[in-house]
């Protein structure tokens, strides 16, 4: 939560100094590079976790093959830099993505040392770098934004950042790194970490396709509104659900072998997953308003409608999301592989229509894309893994009902109840939600209100049935 509220800050004050063309742009680098970067890295961090024997040679393996691979795929984006943007971006967007190409180098490195943070199941530890990282972004980018540097105060507090959350990993996580292409290593981790490798790709294609797609068919200037408004749901729910994985992924693989544990595991953790992104997804629909004229002000006006869309892609996205750890977990990441690709093939299309309606229908159109394909994972993983619709709808019913009352509730007090300014009135919505989730939730399901509780702390043991 730490790393999400200073995100949060950093963005709410560079709204204030910079454009959307700023925020356009660096999206559309950022965007490029969490593509290279899944492709440079080789699935090692995965690799790390997932095999157990002789964990210091494979470390040193995978140290290696994500070095090279940075190396390679860094000089191959320089190069290739103006036709990407050409393509999705405009051509203001070439040295910037340059630029960024050079965060390969360190992006490498840091994957391996989270590896072996997860494969420890050091989640404590694995915060304090990602704090760091969005401590050193916010003043280096606020810095520099102030000074006048306009985009690239978030180029350069993006490879701040980056540079000391290394640091911090490299040193937290106590291994001292070395070199190596052990054969017999290599030979064991290669075919695993080609799939995950394929997974991540398809991913952060799936994940990034989005900003590609808004730079294509529409322009920079709406993209950066459009990076505002998810801003906001990544941060305040979709991060949640990236928290879980950290934890999950490690945890259901260590119980791969024992299905009805595995499926106990899974449904509490999705009901705790639940229980805190869907009233944040509804609570953050409902207070769009007020919530974006306090943080990035009353020039932004145009977010708060892609906000509100947004934020039902979140929750669809949130309560889906883990199925995906379940795959990995269970030696089958092929089914993120088949599904990202048939959606990477629908988007194209389904953009071509959506943006019909502007910035507001794209958005609408990414609910229906990614509810189809939600729906289709949760059917492969009904016939693999005996994970179906009953134990899905089991594990969402409290928190459901308690975010349809809690959303009631906040509706009629905006409704009925006139307050004046946007923080009395963001302040009173929040708390009308947090109080009537509460009290329904305490009703309906009281033990889940200390399951939440324990989801947040992200011990060690993340919500799993024994």
């Amino acid at each position: 939560m730490s790393t999400r509220l200073i995100t949060l800050i950093n963005i709410a004050v560079l709204a204030r100094i910079l454009g959307t063309d700023d925020f356009g742009l660096v999206a559309a680098g950022l965007a490029v590079l969490a593509l290279l970067e899944a492709v440079s890295e080789g699935g090692v961090g995965a690799a790390v976790v997932w095999r157990r024997q002789d964990p210091e040679k494979t470390a040193a393996v995978a140290m290696t093959i994500s070095i090279i691979g940075a190396v390679l795929i860094g000089g191959a984006a320089f190069f290739a830099a103006p036709l990407v943007a050409e393509m999705f971006f405009d051509h203001r967007s070439v040295d910037i993505i340059r630029a960024l190409s050079v965060c390969l180098i360190l992006s490498g490195p840091s994957s391996v040392f989270v590896g072996i943070l997860q494969r420890d199941l050091a989640f404590r530890k694995r915060v304090i770098p990602e704090i760091l990282k969005a401590f050193t972004k916010t003043v280096v980018g606020v810095a520099l934004a102030l000074s006048g540097f306009g985009a690239w105060s978030l180029v350069y507090g993006h490879i701040a950042g980056m540079v000391i959350g290394l640091v911090a990993l490299w040193w937290l996580s106590g291994w001292s790194p070395r070199l190596s292409l052990d054969r017999e290593t290599v030979s064991s981790i290669l075919p695993f970490g080609i799939q995950m490798t394929l997974v991540t790709i398809l991913s952060v294609l799936s994940k990034n396709a989005d900003y590609m797609l808004v730079g294509h068919f529409l322009d920079v200037a709406t993209l950066g509104i459009y990076v505002l408004a998810f801003s906001l749901t990544d941060q305040i729910i979709l991060g949640i659900s990236w928290a879980a994985s950290q934890a999950l992924f490690p945890a259901y693989g260590a119980i791969q072998a024992d299905l009805p544990a595995l499926r106990r595991s899974y449904e509490d953790s999705l009901t705790a997953i639940a229980a805190l992104t869907l009233p944040a997804a509804a609570g953050l629909a409902i207070v769009a308003e007020p919530l974006v004229q306090v943080l990035y002000g009353e020039k932004w006006s145009q977010v708060i409608p892609v906000v509100q869309v947004l934020a039902i892609y979140a929750m669809v996205h949130s309560v889906a999301f883990n199925l995906g750890d379940l795959f990995k977990a269970t030696g089958r990441p092929w089914v993120l592989t088949w599904t990202n690709v048939l959606a990477l093939m629908c988007a194209p299309a389904v953009a071509v229509v959506s943006t019909r309606w502007g910035i507001i229908g794209f958005a609408v159109g990414q609910i229906g894309l990614m509810a189809g394909f939600s729906i289709v994972r949760l059917v492969i993983a009904d016939r693999l893994v005996g994970i179906g619709p009953k134990i899905f709808l089991r594990a969402l019913r409290w928190p459901l009902l308690s975010t349809l009352v809690m959303a009631g509730a906040t509706i009629g007090v905006d409704k009925f109840v006139h307050i004046e300014g946007a923080l009395p009135r963001l302040i009173a919505l929040i708390a009308v939600g947090c109080i009537s989730y509460v009290i329904v939730l305490s009703i309906t399901a009281p033990s889940l209100l200390f399951a939440v509780a324990a989801f947040t702390r992200l011990k060690r043991q993340p919500l799993l049935s024994p």
